[in-house]
C-alpha cells in the first residue's frame, strides 16, 4: 500500500473513531442521563456511527480539503 494511502486511511479511520465514539456518547448521555440504558444506547450508536462516519469522510474528504485550501489561499 503507497503511504499516502495508507496515512489517509489511518488518519480518517482514528479521526472518525473518535468523533463517533464523543457525539454519540454525549448526545445519547443528553437523551438517557448516566444510565445502563445510556451505555446500552451508546455502543449501538457507535457501531452505526463509525462506518458511517468513515465512508462520510472518505467520501468527502478529499474535496473538502481541495475547498479549505483554496478559502485559505494555500492552493497554489
Amino acid at each position: 500500500m503507497k503511504p499516502h494511502l495508507k496515512m489517509t486511511l489511518l488518519t480518517t479511520a482514528m479521526m472518525s473513531c473518535f468523533m463517533s465514539l464523543f457525539f454519540s456518547g454525549f448526545f445519547t448521555l443528553l437523551a438517557f442521563g448516566p444510565t445502563a440504558a445510556w451505555l446500552a444506547a451508546w455502543l449501538r450508536g457507535f457501531a452505526i456511527g463509525w462506518p458511517l462516519g468513515f465512508a462520510l469522510a472518505m467520501a468527502v474528504g478529499h474535496p473538502i480539503r481541495k475547498l479549505s485550501l483554496r478559502l485559505a489561499g494555500l492552493d497554489r
